[in-house]
């Protein structure tokens, strides 16, 4: 074989394998494992095809907002460059947990049973909630079940006429109580 014959030859599988890595700029994929939360960036493991499947591909989240896809997540991979070794998740969708029957312009954030929708009525938040820190409401609240305090709880507008529900007691001969007992 001639030089000029090798360097050809050379050449088509270096084209041929710049093709291979020079694909879609973009993929759908599904997770395969649990994702890896534990660095600076969290990785999954995706599977593209029946016979492809990569690991420590990095996920993209907007600032302040993120998740732990469970296994069997939608994943769509852009491929920096078109470069089939520089994949980044830039999007993900659950089709189990995704919420339906929402009305446009709705937006919601879910996850294992929780549910936090906004939409035209206001805010409706299915689920436990849990808030550490102050807690200031401006208007009228409603309350269908049962009200439990760990620490006391004061009515009143303040001042002379405040009452302490752990406190306060109507005595039996009709007298008004003090007030700030």
């Amino acid at each position: 074989m001639s030089d000029l014959t090798g360097r050809v030859l050379w050449l088509e599988r270096e084209v041929a394998r710049l093709s291979r890595r020079i694909g879609s700029p973009f993929a759908l994929a599904r997770t395969t494992n649990a994702p890896d939360d534990s660095g600076a960036v969290q990785t999954v493991q995706a599977q593209l095809d029946p016979l492809s499947t990569r690991d420590g591909i990095p996920v993209m989240y907007h600032y302040g907002f993120g998740s732990v896809p469970p296994i069997g997540t939608d994943l769509h991979i852009a491929y920096l460059d078109g470069d089939r070794s520089k994949g980044i998740v830039i999007a993900s969708g659950n089709q189990a947990a995704r919420l339906s029957g929402k009305s446009p312009g709705d937006a919601w954030m879910a996850g294992h049973d929780f549910s936090i929708v906004i939409n035209a009525g206001g805010i409706n938040i299915t689920g436990n909630v849990t808030h550490n820190g102050n807690y200031t409401l401006d208007g009228t609240m409603a309350i269908t079940g049962a009200l439990t305090a760990t620490q006391g709880i004061t009515a009143g507008a303040g001042g002379a006429d405040q009452v302490t529900l752990q406190k306060h007691v109507h005595v039996s001969n009709g007298v008004t109580p003090t007030p700030g007992t």
